[in-house]
């Protein structure tokens, strides 16, 4: 059985089924139909396992099996720790940068640092009815990457509700929810919502990736100006103002661009529209980086390629709803090097893996 989890983290169910009928000297032995329903068994298992721990621990603490504290709990968060104050002056002389929040450089120490990352995979096509609403063309996982200094741990689940009430749950096993919570995400605006909807009793704070603000910029002038030349010129300006958390100057260049240069205004508008949304989780990128802390959720979407891209996403694949998490669950249970626990006592422990270790 370890086998058969292990090998359906990185293989097709056709070659990991011939695999094992090979290693048990059997001709025949497992088809791949049914080793495909074994692996979604497990997973489905592991699933309800781990879902009824962080429910214990809701019930518990006075959250209810939303995620959602209850009415009057008290919660008390530990109060933030940031980075001395003469590191991050001599940061700021070195960048000849004038002004700064200290809250927007955390102390690692204390910190807990999650990323969120969404993905979707191609659902299977099924026959209906004529008339029926059409379902959806994809199948969706949000996983999450939680580290702090000792280690690294991966959550996985169907939504991003899901995914955040799974983390309010782990958090609360490991004694770490009322550490300061700091959310690398990209700039969906469920995933920030949804934070802010179960986390707004906590010490948390949400910090835009850096790649994917910059990247929804390329995109946005590509589509706003009237070629690559005038785009890039223009992003010469715009991407230190980005850089250096200058959201009021990003926007003026923006509301000052020559008309001109301008196929289509209507960009230009949603980029400011889009700015102003996310200011509030654009941070002084140039000053972090300095201070040697992070700027982005990459570790996330390395988390997300590592349980469900990497295996779900290559050509002709096409997923369900209960395939697609149970194989990402699997897969999460291997990363948190979980794999044996499981096969062997039928329980997943929330152990965070140590960094030197592969997971």
């Amino acid at each position: 059985m370890e086998l058969v989890l292990d090998y359906a983290t990185d293989m097709s169910v056709r070659d990991a089924a011939r695999r094992l009928n090979r290693i048990r000297h059997e001709k025949v032995g497992m088809s791949a139909q049914t080793y495909r329903n074994t692996v979604e068994r497990e997973g489905a298992a592991i699933d309800e396992i781990i879902d009824e721990k962080c429910s214990e621990c809701l019930r518990e603490n006075r959250f209810d099996l939303n995620g959602e504290l209850e009415e009057n709990a008290e919660f008390t968060p530990e109060v933030s720790k940031y980075i001395d104050i003469e590191e991050i002056g001599l940061a700021m002389a070195n960048l000849n940068i004038k002004k700064t929040h200290v809250s927007d450089y955390e102390s690692e120490e204390i910190t807990v640092d999650i990323s969120v990352d969404d993905v979707g995979v191609k659902r299977q096509t099924k026959m209906r009815p004529r008339g029926e609403t059409e379902q959806p063309k994809r199948v969706n996982n949000t996983v999450i990457h939680v580290e702090n200094i000792t280690g690294k741990y991966i959550l996985n689940s169907g939504s991003v509700s899901g995914a955040l009430r799974m983390l309010i749950g782990f958090l609360i096993c490991v004694g770490l929810l009322k550490k300061h919570l700091v959310f690398f995400t990209d700039g969906a605006r469920e995933i920030h919502n949804e934070i802010a909807r179960l986390f707004g009793f906590a010490n948390y704070k949400i910090i835009l990736d850096w790649y994917h603000l910059e990247k929804k910029c390329k995109e946005q002038l590509s589509m706003a100006l009237k070629n690559a030349t005038i785009r890039n010129e223009f992003l010469e300006e715009l991407t230190p103002c980005l850089w250096f958390g200058n959201m009021d100057g990003a926007i003026k260049l923006l509301q000052n661009i020559d008309g001109k240069k301008v196929k289509n205004l209507e960009y230009i508008t949603k980029l400011i529209e889009y700015f102003e949304r996310v200011r509030t989780y654009v941070p002084c990128y140039a000053l972090r980086k300095e201070l040697g802390l992070r700027n982005s959720s990459n570790v996330g979407e390395k988390s997300n390629d590592l349980v469900v891209s990497s295996r779900q996403k290559n050509n002709g694949m096409s997923w369900s709803d209960d395939g697609s998490h149970s194989f990402a669950s699997v897969s999460t249970v291997y990363r948190n090097q979980q794999l044996s626990n499981w096969v062997h006592s039928r329980s997943v422990n929330f152990d965070f893996v140590p960094f030197d270790e592969v997971a």
